[in-house]
């Protein structure tokens, strides 16, 4: 007689804002939640033919810093599940597809292999999220 195990599976997740056409000087707020208790949060960018580029992270509540990429940028972590990104004044080159990430691991490190072991214990959201226009297109 084998020993019986019994495992709960929880489902993770991480929501975002959907895609954002916006144009020039507009102000936007990019939104993140966690549903795993994770004390970690980041957001990261990637630009077209670039590598991920770390914003802000937070290691919990009201704890926010900023990354390597983060002027024009500003983050808030009200509470344990939410981190939004917010933008002052859209520039052209913010487009980019803009990453939400959660982790337990705390140990912060901006270079993408880390942000790929980091993801063996977090949850990662991708999603298109902002595009800029200029006027009268």
């Amino acid at each position: 007689h084998g020993t019986r195990v019994r495992v709960r599976l929880k489902l993770s997740a991480i929501t975002q804002t959907s895609s954002l056409v916006l144009k020039e000087d507009d102000k936007a707020t990019l939104t993140c939640s966690q549903n795993d208790d994770h004390n970690a949060m980041y957001w990261y960018l990637q630009q077209p033919g670039k590598g991920l580029q770390l914003i802000y992270y937070s290691l919990g509540e009201y704890q926010q810093y900023e990354g390597d990429f983060h002027i024009g940028y500003k983050a808030q972590r009200p509470n344990r599940s939410d981190f939004s990104l917010d933008i002052s004044s859209v520039k052209m080159n913010y487009s980019a597809v803009y990453f939400c990430a959660s982790s337990v691991n705390t140990a912060l490190q901006s270079h993408f292999l880390s942000l790929h072991k980091r993801l063996l214990t977090g949850t990662f959201c991708q999603k298109q999220l902002l595009s800029a226009q200029e006027e009268g297109l």
